[in-house]
């Protein structure tokens, strides 16, 4: 009869693997979701930052006679151009968050 017992005790044991086992399964998926939507927010947030670049307005100076371009350069509009874009980018991006007001 001792046979039985260990027989029963094996069955728990293996039933009891068994949910630990799906157990693992299931936070492993959960993990892996977890994982899955960083990485497309990395992605996208590289994305974005690469877009939001400082912009070298260098090229489109060359219209201005030189001393003009000389003097903007001086006074750092393509920094402050390029700071004022990627504020005004970065403002619509968390605007567009969802439960905040479009326009505030």
């Amino acid at each position: 009869m001792d046979w039985v017992s260990d027989l029963f005790q094996q069955f728990l044991d293996a039933i009891i693997a068994l949910f630990m086992g799906l157990s693992e399964i299931a936070k492993d998926i959960v993990y892996w979701f977890f994982d899955l939507i960083m990485t497309v927010v990395d992605t996208l947030l590289a994305t974005a930052i690469a877009f939001f670049e400082p912009i070298d307005i260098g090229q489109y100076m060359s219209g201005f006679p030189p001393e003009a371009a000389w003097v903007l350069a001086q006074i750092g509009l393509p920094q402050a151009l390029g700071m004022i874009v990627s504020s005004i980018g970065i403002r619509i991006i968390l605007q567009l968050i969802p439960f905040t007001r479009l326009g505030s």
